[in-house]
């Protein structure tokens, strides 16, 4: 199917690979402990690892708890790890890292983030000063003290000033609810049995086509297709089994019409596909070529079994098709074609019958 018209899903947005990142740099942090053999730090970060793992686990569906709490032990990781080991080899940097991902969360309650944004500035520089300086506060004049200050506090300053003026947290909490609406927007279109789009995004779609009907340049054909004898296959094997078969009917569909075609689950048994006009095998669309088209898919479910117990169940297929060239509006297309599949149930079923 089309991807324009929203039958596959959108990545989504989420934490995920950001605490997938924590995870192999707190697993790699444990091979550096052990070999500096920092016992506290051994033991403190298998914790963190174990953590970093049950984040992972939730950090799709529960996106502002594991920010919260991600940012939290990142936080407390720092202080004991710049603590024992120092201010030389780093660790605290990280806090400014966590700072700018606590001031960009993309959920409308940001202030809690806010808040623990403030404490990781202020834990910043109060681990500059701790262990920064270590040994040399004491040496320091007042223009040192107020250099230091102007620069550690402005960077944070600025990344809090940044953050309410270009408004990061905004842009990227809308950039989510996009992707929610996009998310909702495929399961409100997309039939839940099949997978298959449903009869409103059909719709939808073939509202689109009617501005061009009529047009030279714009053949193309809808046709509808319908089980034979559903009602029998329903009665005698239970609907479950009726399930599996549309099921199956639509993966076939799926498989033999091409990425710019269209099918849809139109209701029960019965299926409306939209087929485009330039096709890259067979070139521009005339009712021979579709009638080609809906025979060897007509025969391909008509040679397909499905296995139930003792049993393997055949199904068919009669099809009803007309093109674009002569109508006014694809509502007469609809009714026209729903027709000629009737017609085609009329004489014999398992048929194709294009106008």
């Amino acid at each position: 199917m089309d991807k324009k018209d929203g039958q596959y899903s959108k990545k989504e947005i989420s934490y995920y690979w950001i605490i997938f990142l924590g995870l192999v740099l707190h697993i790699l942090a444990e091979v550096v402990f052990i070999y500096a053999k920092v016992p506290v730090l051994i033991h403190y970060n298998l914790f963190s690892i174990a953590l970093f793992i049950v984040l992972l686990t939730k950090a799709k569906n529960n996106k502002e708890i594991t920010a919260l709490v991600g940012f939290i032990e990142v936080t407390i990781y720092c202080i004991v790890s710049t603590t024992i080991m120092g201010w030389g080899y780093g660790f605290q940097n990280w806090l400014i890292v966590v700072v700018v991902l606590a001031l960009t969360v993309p959920f409308s309650a940001r202030r809690k983030f806010y808040m623990l944004a403030i404490i990781m500035a202020l834990t910043y520089l109060g681990l500059y000063f701790a262990k920064g300086l270590e040994g040399n506060i004491n040496k320091l004049t007042f223009l040192d003290i107020f250099l230091i200050l102007a620069n550690r506090v402005g960077l944070f300053i600025l990344l809090f000033f940044s953050e309410k003026a270009l408004g990061w947290s905004n842009i990227i909490e809308n950039f989510f609810l996009q992707n929610e609406v996009k998310k909702m927007k495929e399961i409100v279109g997309t039939d839940e049995l099949t997978g298959l789009i449903n009869r409103h995004k059909m719709n939808l779609i073939l509202e689109d086509m009617n501005k061009s009907i009529g047009k030279d340049n714009s053949i193309f054909y809808i046709a509808f297709a319908d089980l034979d004898d559903f009602k029998y296959i329903n009665d005698t094997y239970g609907h479950d089994v009726g399930d599996k078969i549309l099921i199956l009917i639509a993966n076939v569909l799926k498989q033999e019409f091409r990425n710019d075609d269209v099918v849809a689950r139109w209701g029960g048994e019965e299926f409306l596909i939209l087929l485009r006009n330039e096709r890259d095998d067979m070139g521009q669309l005339d009712s021979s070529k579709v009638m080609s088209i809906l025979n060897r898919v007509r025969i391909k479910i008509e040679n397909m079994k499905m296995k139930y117990k003792e049993h393997n169940i055949g199904v068919t297929m009669t099809f009803g098709s007309v093109g674009s060239k002569n109508y006014k509006s694809v509502s007469d297309m609809i009714n026209d074609a729903d027709a000629q599949m009737y017609e085609g149930k009329r004489t014999g079923k398992n048929k194709v019958v294009v106008l």
